[in-house]
């Protein structure tokens, strides 16, 4: 005759138990924590790389050099628009160097040796600064007028692109860096070419 055995089963402790329930809600909130922060990570840094247009680099990327010579031509260009808006005609690199006008005037800390000319096709303005022996990049300051007997746009706002001279005359503007050197004047270099557009807006930087 076979014995009939008596199993007992007892429930965890209540302390068990809450500890285990506790660890449980501790993976899921630790791990949902993770993933979310991957995905954010991932979505935000896609985001951030499709602030800049293809053909457009920003100014924090540049290597300390290329940033002075960036900040010396906004200057320059500045120089020359007053010039412009005074005489209604351009400058040539000749007489803002003889201004000791940057980044056209002979630098002591211009390392790269650049030497720069103009280009001008109607109303479109270049002033290309290309170093010597390739120890950097080209610069290229692009300026472009509206047609001749254009009204001025009140409407237009200024901004890193758009230059408002004292007459009202709106100019479009660029400072480029490239490769290698121009032979006639551009608005908008090539970027297949290497060609980019400097920006002051950071990638993290929304575009309005």
């Amino acid at each position: 005759m076979d014995r009939i055995r008596t199993v007992t089963v007892r429930s965890p402790s209540m302390l068990r138990e809450t500890g285990a329930v506790l660890n449980v809600v501790v993976q899921i909130v630790f791990w949902t924590a993770v993933v979310t922060s991957l995905t954010w990570n991932r979505t935000t840094g896609d985001a951030a790389k499709s602030k800049l247009e293809i053909d457009e680099v920003a100014f924090a990327s540049l290597a300390p050099a290329d940033q002075r010579m960036f900040r010396a031509s906004l200057e320059g260009l500045g120089e020359a628009e007053d010039v412009r808006s005074r005489t209604r005609t351009w400058p040539t690199v000749e007489a803002l160097a003889a201004r000791g006008i940057p980044p056209f005037a002979a630098d002591p800390l211009d390392h790269a040796g650049y030497a720069w000319r103009m280009l001008r096709d109607g109303t479109l303005i270049n002033y290309i600064g290309t170093p010597a022996a390739s120890a950097g990049p080209t610069f290229v300051i692009t300026v472009l007028e509206p047609d001749p007997g254009t009204a001025p746009d009140p409407q237009v706002e200024t901004d890193e692109t758009h230059h408002r001279l004292g007459d009202g005359t709106m100019l479009h503007v660029s400072i480029w860096t490239g490769p290698r050197t121009l032979g006639v004047a551009m608005a908008t270099p090539p970027f297949e070419d290497g060609w980019r557009r400097i920006t002051m807006l950071s990638p993290e930087a929304p575009r309005t």
